[in-house]
């Protein structure tokens, strides 16, 4: 008989570094001109990482805004 390991559910830190790759790369796709303006919906916590989003991408010179609405949401650009 097959025995099945443990399964493990992503930690919150999981879901933040995930919700902040997704930052990072809207920065980048502003950054190299492939998009002039990204929004982020359907974040796992934008609320909470909304601080860290603001310095990075004013760090890259990129306009940043959080959207309050039906749930929230992160725009990113465009390049300042």
């Amino acid at each position: 008989m097959d025995t099945a390991g443990p399964f493990l559910l992503p930690s919150a830190d999981d879901a933040l570094d995930a919700d902040l790759r997704e930052v990072d790369a809207a920065i980048e796709m502003v950054a190299r001109g492939l998009a002039v303006r990204v929004r982020l919906v359907g974040l796992n916590d934008a609320d909470t990482i909304a601080p860290i989003a603001l310095a990075r991408a004013q760090l890259a010179n990129i306009d940043f805004r959080v959207d309050h609405g039906a749930t929230t949401s992160l725009t990113i650009g465009p390049a300042v």
